[in-house]
């Protein structure tokens, strides 16, 4: 009677053991799709007047939004929301 308890436990934990790296290696690749859809994203930018010549491109709106904002305060003493910068990004063709 132990014995078959002893059977089926070894072989739960047997399974468990197998199954356990399939299991993470799907959840990576769920991240890596993740990753890849947020990369192949379009790339887009904002280039300022062309006597500055300051041109940022990136895939990340966020990126392009604060690299932007830091080059008007440092470099033209401008202040600029979100919006208005939002307004200047355009996709790169």
């Amino acid at each position: 009677m132990y014995k078959n308890r002893f059977v089926i436990v070894l072989a739960l934990l047997l399974a468990l053991v197998f199954v356990t790296p399939s299991i993470a290696q799907d959840a990576k690749k769920g991240d890596a799709k993740k990753m890849e859809k947020k990369e192949m994203g379009t790339l887009k930018e904002v280039k300022c007047d062309p006597a500055c010549g300051f041109c940022i491109q990136s895939k990340d709106e966020k990126e392009i939004i604060s690299d932007v904002k830091m080059h008007a305060k440092t470099h033209h003493h401008m202040d600029l929301t979100d919006e208005q910068v939002k307004k200047e990004i355009k996709d790169v063709k």
